[in-house]
């Protein structure tokens, strides 16, 4: 006996599988996408219509593609209207990268994230777990004992009383957490990594945003809008870390308004000696957590690079304290976080944070 309905639905889902293969198909003949391929992206993944191969092809489609400004932020826009996004406070900061370097060096913008606060900066920093690297922010922080899926009452609680918070966008990771998956074993970066600095589901008026590729520095100054500086820097080999360092020229995209502003800064042309940047890994997560303690007591020395590391930080903290206006340049910026850090403050800051969150729960 025919059953219509049967048939409709096997109908409906195998005209889906096919529109999905053939959105694949056009960024293969090097054709962007639109808002209707990009609608039916979300809904893919939304509805678990997917598998894995399927997802690597279409990371790699892209990636050969090349992603648009535009393609990016239409995907941003359906994610963050799904999710809705909070507004809780003035003059907020939020500092979140791409990731992707696959440099594996320590948690920099999260240590910059808690040097900025205990330095009077509100700091909202939207946080991941590792893509590409040896230990992401969610990783080193559930390594100190912090729950970064407290109950948002908790954590709002905890941000008025110290200024800090640590969030992450349950539908990014619900609906695209199998593309990180699958980047990771790729050992590459893909769309997804683009998506994060532009899904906070809390609005911040502020974003220190680091990048893994000049390329798409040059992308997100196109779709960012408020107050914004995104850097990284490329070292000599051609490696590109998703940072402001010592350890090659800085590129960096200010937006404010609307308008862009590129410069190229050489941390030698400023007086500063060039830092090798393998004195800036971390083999592993137990190393990531030491490094991560040490830094925020304030202990500096040569020992495992201790210094260098320090120093990266708090240029990054600096960058961040410069864009919420507490001081008038990233150098001014660089030497109130050393002092800051070396004063062992940041230190009793962060466990007063942690303390709040654990008591809370």
């Amino acid at each position: 006996m025919f059953d219509e309905a049967k048939y409709i639905v096997r109908f409906l889902l195998f005209s889906f599988i096919m529109l999905i293969s053939e959105i694949t198909k056009k960024m293969d003949d090097k054709k962007d996408l639109d808002k209707e391929d990009l609608t039916y992206i979300f809904q893919y993944f939304e509805e678990k219509r997917i598998n894995s191969e399927e997802i690597k092809n279409l990371i790699i489609s892209w990636r050969k593609k090349g992603e648009l400004p535009s393609e990016i932020k239409i995907l941003a826009s359906l994610l963050n209207e799904k999710q809705g996004q909070s507004h809780i406070a003035e003059n907020t900061l939020d500092i979140c990268g791409t990731g992707g370097d696959r440099s594996n060096t320590l948690n920099i913008s999260t240590l910059a994230a808690i040097i900025a606060s205990s330095c009077g900066v509100k700091v909202i920093k939207h946080s991941g777990r590792s893509t590409t690297s040896i230990s992401g922010s969610v990783d080193v922080l559930s390594d100190f004992g912090l729950n970064i899926d407290n109950a948002k009452d908790i954590k709002e609680k905890c941000f008025k009383n110290h200024g800090l918070m640590f969030v992450s966008s349950k539908l990014l990771k619900d609906v695209f957490g199998e593309v990180k998956k699958i980047c990771k074993e790729l050992n590459t970066p893909g769309f997804v990594n683009l998506l994060g600095p532009l899904t906070n589901p809390y609005l911040t008026d502020f974003h220190l945003l680091g990048v893994s590729s000049i390329e798409w520095g040059k992308l997100l100054a196109s779709v960012c809008e408020k107050r914004v500086l995104i850097v990284c820097s490329k070292l000599k080999n051609g490696m590109v870390l998703d940072e402001l360092s010592f350890s090659g020229k800085n590129y960096i995209w200010k937006i404010e308004n609307g308008k862009v502003e590129e410069e190229i800064l050489d941390p030698f042309d400023f007086g500063f000696k060039i830092v090798d940047y393998e004195n800036l890994i971390v083999k592993n997560k137990e190393e990531a957590k030491e490094n991560f303690e040490l830094i925020l007591r304030g202990k500096r020395g040569k020992i495992n690079n201790l210094e260098d590391k320090a120093n990266i930080v708090a240029l990054n903290a600096g960058a961040a304290l410069y864009l919420s206006k507490k001081v008038k340049s990233i150098t001014e910026g660089y030497e109130k976080a050393l002092r800051h850090t070396q004063s062992g403050t940041v230190w009793e800051h962060f466990n007063a944070f942690l303390n709040c969150n654990k008591m809370e729960m």
